[in-house]
């Protein structure tokens, strides 16, 4: 039987005018010729996903090259910042599911974005879905909206609700208007309920954001926060030419 099967397919090889010595694949190298094809399909679907969701993080070109290898630390708590922020990507699915994101405070020039951009790029390569937004840029989708009978209130809500981890940086420099404060109550207190992390960059310290915000706001600021760190070191600014932590 095995002959008379591999008969047929010497005479079919020669028809076809196979050259000297191809010989049929076997069904173990058809698998893993299938196996391999279906990996790098894997792969390219995951390459293009991720970019995708890179491109959607509000990330500037300043930002897209942050990673934790690359920030620079000097001090103990500088080492501490970084470990936290580690930790929070390792363990994001937890903090996730008590919608608990992080606090970033400190004066300007202390790293903030730098640390901030360097857990965005982590967890985007992990297939998260975050953004990162001044507080500025959310207020003013929110303005637009006012413009745009298409955009409805739940449409917008909705569309703060999608990232799985929503950075909201700046806050502080709204201008603190009784609307502004209630807008950005709403987003916090919906992305509470649905079980999603929000996440904060501040230059204030806590009593003037507690002032700016209101303690209701303030509060529910509070109850998202799950890590809070305090850049209470000098200004990078000015202080290399060759690299920074901005």
């Amino acid at each position: 039987m095995m002959l008379t099967m591999n008969s047929e397919l010497s005479k079919l090889l020669t028809r076809l005018n196979a050259p000297v010595g191809v010989k049929p694949a076997t069904r173990e190298h058809i698998a893993e010729l299938k196996r391999k094809s279906e990996a790098a399909a894997y792969k390219d679907h995951v390459a293009r996903k991720n970019k995708k969701l890179m491109d959607l993080t509000g990330l500037n070109t300043h930002f897209l090259s942050c990673r934790f290898d690359n920030y620079i630390c000097e001090r103990k708590d500088q080492f501490d910042a970084v470990e936290k922020a580690k930790k929070y990507c390792e363990k994001f699915s937890e903090y996730s599911a008590l919608a608990k994101g992080f606090l970033f405070s400190g004066t300007s020039g202390t790293g903030k974005n730098h640390l901030a951009s360097a857990m965005v790029n982590e967890l985007v390569e992990k297939n998260h879905f975050v953004v990162l937004l001044s507080v500025m840029d959310l207020l003013a989708r929110v303005r637009e909206s006012y413009k745009d009978p298409s955009i409805s209130e739940d449409k917008l809500i909705n569309d703060f609700l999608r990232p799985d981890l929503l950075i909201i940086d700046e806050l502080g420099l709204q201008r603190g208007s009784v609307d502004e404060v209630l807008w950005l109550t709403r987003i916090i207190d919906k992305r509470l309920y649905a079980k999603k992390p929000t996440s904060f960059i501040t230059n204030l310290k806590k009593s003037e954001l507690q002032e700016l915000l209101g303690e209701r706001a303030y509060g529910r600021v509070l109850e998202s926060v799950g890590l809070g760190v305090l850049f209470s070191w000098p200004s990078y600014r000015g202080k290399r030419t060759g690299g920074s932590n901005e």
